[in-house]
C-alpha cells in the first residue's frame, strides 16, 4: 500500500505543478512595442506583386499592396496594438484574444506571437485592381509572427528590408501622414 500512497502523492503533486506553470505563466501579459523607427518589411511574389508592411513610431502601420500587372496600388495606414503570446516550452505558445477559442498553438521555432487589434486609419486604392483592404475605421484581430528578421502576415513571410525614409515617407503622404499627434 505505501508503494501505492506515495504513486498518489507524485500524481497530484504533478499535477499542482502543471496547474501553477499553465495557470500562473498565462497571468503574466507582454505589450508589443512599435519600432523607435521605421520598419520595412516585404514580399515579392513570381508574378512581381509586391506586400509590404512599414511599422511606424507610436503603433501606426502601413501594409501597401502593389500590383504592376493592374498598374494598381493599395494601402492602408492602422493602428496596431497587441500582446505577446505566453511561450511555455519547446515551440507551445498561448495566445489569447478576439476570435480565439482555444489559445494553444506550436510556432516555428525562432518566432514570437502577436495577437493584433488592427484599426484602419486611412485607405489609399489607385489602378484597376479590385479593394482586397478593410475599409476605413474597420476594426480586426489576427496572429503576426515576429522573427529576427521576418514577419508572417496573413501567410505571406515579409522580409526586412533596409531603410528607406525617403518612400516611408511618400507612402504615407500617399496617406494623408500620420495620425498620431
Amino acid at each position: 500500500m505505501a508503494a501505492k500512497d506515495i504513486a498518489s502523492k507524485i500524481g497530484i503533486g504533478l499535477l499542482v505543478v502543471a496547474f501553477l506553470f499553465f495557470g500562473l505563466k498565462g497571468c503574466v501579459v507582454a505589450i508589443w512595442s512599435s519600432p523607435k523607427t521605421p520598419e520595412i518589411y516585404s514580399i515579392q511574389g513570381q508574378d512581381g506583386r509586391v506586400m509590404s508592411m512599414i511599422f511606424l513610431p507610436k503603433h501606426e502601420t502601413m501594409i501597401w499592396h502593389f500590383d504592376p500587372a493592374n498598374e494598381s496600388a493599395e494601402g492602408v495606414l492602422t493602428k496596431m496594438r497587441g500582446s505577446y503570446g505566453t511561450h511555455y516550452f519547446w515551440r507551445l505558445w498561448h495566445v489569447e484574444g478576439p476570435g480565439i477559442t482555444f489559445g494553444y498553438r506550436i510556432y516555428p521555432s525562432d518566432t514570437e506571437p502577436v495577437h493584433m487589434e488592427i484599426t484602419v486609419l486611412e485607405r489609399f486604392m489607385s489602378g484597376r485592381g479590385n479593394p482586397g483592404f478593410p475599409e476605413k475605421g474597420d476594426r480586426t484581430h489576427q496572429v503576426l509572427l515576429f522573427g529576427k528578421d521576418t514577419v508572417k502576415f496573413q501567410s505571406m513571410w515579409l522580409r526586412k528590408e533596409p531603410s528607406n525614409p525617403e518612400m516611408v515617407q511618400a507612402l504615407l503622404a500617399k496617406l494623408g501622414g500620420s495620425k498620431e499627434k
